[in-house]
């Protein structure tokens, strides 16, 4: 198996991240510090950082670039991870099968009809759990959510993918999708169980609506 390494991006201190953060539980309870790089008080467009793991460096790694909001809780955790990459170059939990680059919303569960959903991802919020079944898992997919990227190193250099520097938190996920199955990547989701604390209502910020149109000049003429 390769080696892989969680990349998380967070805007706490260290402090607060191993404190407060449940991607930090995750690391703590699974053994795998040392597997785990983390920038704290991180203020760099996600794409910038992501794609300064991407290279020769990490050449037979796999990425696994994580949102600090995320509980792992796969007790195979490890297993899951190589058997995910036997099948996909990159890897997610939920996204579709198709985008619709015409939709009025750029968001990719806005992008696509139900029935074109795949995967699962369990939620969080005031105490309060649920699961959320998107559609079939192990399977292929188009675009996949951000919350959790999977990509294998070698794949990306040998096609020359790397994330979208035109956004910082907002629609590289979409795009980075988008450039990768152009290369013809294998994109797919994989059931990894984690729980979600966030609920991605970053939708209504002026942030994501600066995005959108940045997107939408770009990907969607």
């Amino acid at each position: 198996m390769k080696n892989y390494k969680i990349i998380c991006a967070t805007q706490k201190n260290s402090d607060d991240f191993k404190k407060e953060s449940q991607l930090s539980l995750s690391i703590d309870k699974l053994g795998i510090k040392n597997n785990s790089i983390i920038r704290y008080e991180n203020k760099i467009g996600l794409p910038k950082l992501y794609n300064s793991f991407i290279t020769e460096e990490f050449k037979n790694n796999y990425l696994l670039f994580i949102h600090d909001d995320v509980l792992i809780e796969d007790l195979f955790f490890d297993e899951k991870i190589s058997l995910a990459f036997d099948k996909y170059d990159i890897v997610g939990l939920a996204g579709s099968k198709k985008c619709n680059l015409a939709s009025h919303v750029t968001a990719w569960h806005m992008m696509c009809e139900r029935k074109d959903m795949v995967g699962e991802v369990s939620h969080s919020k005031d105490k309060i759990y649920w699961t959320t079944v998107f559609g079939p898992t192990d399977s292929r997919a188009l675009v996949i959510d951000g919350l959790f990227i999977g990509v294998d190193v070698n794949k990306l250099l040998e096609t020359n993918t790397r994330f979208d520097e035109s956004f910082d938190f907002h629609h590289y996920d979409i795009s980075f999708c988008l450039n990768a199955n152009k290369n013809r990547l294998k994109i797919g989701v994989y059931p990894l169980k984690v729980t979600h604390f966030g609920l991605g209502d970053s939708m209504m910020s002026d942030e994501w609506k600066k995005s959108a149109e940045v997107f939408k000049n770009k990907y969607c003429n």
